[in-house]
């Protein structure tokens, strides 16, 4: 029987180390000891990507807009590479 690896199962694993990870590392950068963990950024992130379309549609009843953002910090980097790591010796 042959072990192979799903590339969904990696994905969900670098998301799920990536939350983990940024929350961790969201607490650790209020503390001033710990200030490099947000990597110079703002409230603990580094803003990488973001992208902002508020309203998309607006009827003054109802608004629709999109917005995304990918925000990063040492602990979201050290969750996906501890993930990818692990992944690997399966």
């Amino acid at each position: 029987m042959r072990n192979r690896k799903s590339p969904w199962v990696l994905l969900l694993l670098i998301l799920a180390g990536a939350l983990i990870g940024g929350v961790a590392g969201g607490i650790l950068a209020q503390s001033p000891s710990f200030a490099w963990v947000s990597l110079g950024g703002a409230n603990g992130y580094r803003e990488l990507i973001a992208f902002s379309k508020n309203p998309l549609f607006d009827t003054h009843v109802i608004s629709l807009g999109f917005e995304f953002a990918l925000r990063v910090n040492a602990g979201s980097l050290l969750g996906v590479i501890l993930v990818i790591i692990l992944y690997a010796r399966m």
